[in-house]
């Protein structure tokens, strides 16, 4: 808590969510959406922050904040780069997601879908002056500093874990074109006078209502 969750889910996205130098000042996830550098689109969830040795009467309705991480493609491990605890803090977060695996309600493999955003660079002279940590991304969400790389991040994760989609549509067939730049990457895109041959990079889920789609008459 207090790394600077709030200010950098307002910086990033425009948002105004109250951003408190105090415990819990978020409390109810909040929703906005965000264009990466791709032009996708996703929702960025501004969660509770995590504190050590929480009452036991808390844990609960803590744990109950922590349901957007769970269904996350994406987690942000917003830490405070600039804290003399910052390594401790890191531990206590791991050790709670991981009992949150033990009692089945996150999948064992959250840290490969996670991206760890050291904040605070501002307080440690800048970006260049925070050490380099793999699948960490430095930021200021005072300055604005780092903030096109953490958002190259997000989008370079959620590109991995994308399937790429060959089509054939008719040249007629706008609905379903509109559709596929809607949801998806176009990675290359050939017209010819018979069809309209497209490679998409699109998410697995997608790839299925796609599907579906096809099959509609």
């Amino acid at each position: 808590t207090n790394a600077g969750k709030s200010t950098l889910f307002n910086a990033i996205t425009g948002a105004e969510v109250m951003a408190k130098d105090q415990l819990f000042a978020t409390l109810d996830p909040t929703m906005r959406g965000l264009r990466l550098p791709s032009g996708r689109r996703v929702i960025l969830s501004d969660t509770v922050g995590f504190i050590s040795e929480l009452p036991h009467e808390l844990v609960e309705a803590f744990r109950a904040t922590l349901e957007e991480v769970a269904q996350a493609d994406i987690i942000l491990h917003v830490r405070d780069a600039a804290h003399p605890d910052s390594v401790a803090q890191r531990s206590d977060v791991i050790e709670v997601l991981d009992g949150m695996v033990a009692d089945g309600t996150l999948d064992s493999d959250w840290p490969s879908r996670t991206i760890e955003v050291m904040n605070k660079a501002d307080l440690l002279g800048g970006v260049a002056m925070v050490p380099p940590r793999t699948g960490s991304v430095a930021v200021s969400a005072i300055s604005g500093e780092g903030l096109d790389s953490l958002a190259a991040a997000i989008d370079a994760r959620i590109g991995a874990s994308m399937e790429l989609l060959s089509v054939e549509l008719a040249p007629s067939d706008g609905a379903r074109m509109a559709w596929l730049y809607r949801h998806g990457e176009i990675v290359e895109r050939i017209d010819t006078d018979e069809a309209v041959r497209m490679t998409v990079r699109i998410a697995p889920a997608d790839v299925a209502r796609w599907e579906r789609l096809e099959e509609t008459p």
